[in-house]
């Protein structure tokens, strides 16, 4: 029954960090001129892009789909690697948290905040393997 119960709030998390993410690309796509309002306009001249187009596509399809298949297979039964792909997105939001540092040579209270999202994330894999 703790098996199920993990692999219900794995797959919940995914879920809510899918929408997370394809919330915050369609926003990136949408903003005015194509720049996020959110993030500095000066980060634009550190990074290989014009405006915030580009990036916002690749976090829905990057971690928004990605998101939504980790979930897809934590809610799919009988399937024992369902925390794998969790872990793999998990991994790359907190790989692209960490470059993203490198690259900016700042932090912003929203890099702390999905640092700590992928950390979460990674946990609860965590959880989940010791499971299985």
């Amino acid at each position: 029954m703790k098996e199920k119960i993990k692999m219900n709030l794995l797959g919940f998390y995914d879920l809510i960090m899918a929408l997370g993410a394809i919330y915050i690309g369609v926003m990136m796509i949408s903003s005015s001129g194509g720049i996020f309002t959110q993030y500095p306009k000066e980060w634009l001249s550190k990074v290989p892009f014009d405006n915030w187009i580009v990036p916002g596509i690749i976090t829905i399809v990057l971690f928004g789909m990605g998101n939504i298949i980790a979930a897809i297979l934590s809610f799919k039964k009988g399937n024992g690697k369902f925390w794998v792909t969790s872990a793999i997105m998990g991994g790359l939001l907190f790989l692209s948290i960490i470059i993203q540092v490198i690259v900016l040579r700042e932090w912003y209270m929203a890099t702390v905040e999905f640092l700590i999202l992928s950390i979460i994330q990674l946990c609860l894999c965590r959880a989940a393997f010791t499971r299985y």
